[in-house]
């Protein structure tokens, strides 16, 4: 059974309801701060983890694109390298043959004047031998005008391609 005593229940009422508003006062409402505060501290750290996050992805596709760019860049030096070299390759190549076929051309030169001018002392020393000859044979006789007419019909009979000589002057 229950025994209710109305003063008992009044001041426990009393005391209750002083309890729960000093509570409240002073500790619900620090604590409810608190945890309003705690809440809004994690609430910024999750916006600025996502603001890092999203920082983090831009940079890395800024990174992506860069490193296409230099990728890119490297391969057009390369090319630009190859081609630079391919074209020296070729310049050197050139500048060679026509080192080459000026050399050849300089010692074909060279040939045709050892030709010309061994055909020359050739021709002067059968002049010598024609006239030494001619002297001999008809020593009194010729004058030293007969003696030039017979040496220039004697070179004028002479072929120098008989001799393996081509007569270029």
């Amino acid at each position: 059974m229950l025994n209710t005593q109305w003063g008992l229940m009044v001041w426990t009422l009393i005391t209750f309801t002083i309890a729960v508003y000093i509570l409240w006062k002073f500790a619900f409402g620090p604590i409810q701060r608190l945890l309003d505060e705690r809440r809004q501290s994690v609430q910024d750290s999750m916006n600025a983890a996502e603001q890092a996050r999203e920082e983090a992805h831009r940079l890395l596709d800024e990174y992506k694109e860069t490193l296409a760019k230099v990728r890119l860049e490297a391969e057009e030096i390369l090319e630009r390298s190859r081609t630079t070299g391919e074209h020296a390759k070729a310049e050197l190549m050139a500048e060679a043959r026509a080192q080459s076929d000026r050399v050849l051309a300089q010692a074909h030169d060279q040939i045709e004047r050892d030709t010309r001018a061994a055909v020359r002392e050739l021709k002067g020393q059968i002049a010598e031998l024609t006239a030494l000859a001619t002297e001999k044979v008809a020593a009194a006789s010729l004058s030293e005008k007969d003696q030039a007419r017979l040496i220039d019909e004697a070179l004028a009979e002479l072929k120098v391609d008989q001799l393996g000589m081509e007569n270029h002057g």
